[in-house]
């Protein structure tokens, strides 16, 4: 009896925060923008890449050049990848290696003449010297036009 009694208290506990948060969300009001769907050469991928004496950084840098807002749908957390090659076309980074994403869809909105850009470092400590392969492509869903070759020189 007194277990029914504390699991119903919690209950009413929960259902009575509940409902102050919706009466808030009522009271927003949001303005609709018109979104549409990517097309061919609307969106334009930029990679700048920094090289440093043990790392590289990425600045992945993704604009819309349209005339309406775009919506990019990723169907994991994860939005880019990053492989690295050397010259006899073996991988040597992969930016997913290692890391798990969280399976569930996202969306992006990007406003018209803006852009999202992300930043990520790789350690790559101890490598041979020479010159690599860097393609950058964006995850989204229906979007695979979206990579971005380069080369890059790993200083002795």
């Amino acid at each position: 009896m007194v277990r029914s009694t504390i699991i119903f208290c919690t209950m009413l506990i929960f259902l009575f925060g509940c409902s102050n948060n919706i009466e808030e969300q009522a009271n927003t009001i949001v303005k609709e923008e018109r979104e549409s769907n990517v097309e061919n050469g609307e969106l334009e991928l930029k990679v700048d890449v920094n090289v440093t004496e043990h790392q590289a950084e990425f600045i992945i840098t993704l604009a819309n050049n349209s005339n309406e807002m775009k919506k990019l749908e990723f169907p994991t957390s994860q939005k880019y990848e990053i492989i690295v090659t050397d010259g006899n076309d073996q991988e040597v980074y992969r930016y997913s290696a290692g890391k798990m994403f969280t399976q569930a869809i996202e969306y992006a909105l990007i406003k018209q003449g803006e852009s999202v850009q992300w930043e990520e470092i790789w350690e790559y400590g101890e490598i041979m010297p020479g010159e690599y392969e860097v393609d950058v492509s964006i995850l989204a869903h229906d979007d695979e036009n979206l990579i971005h070759k380069s080369t890059i020189e790993i200083p002795e």
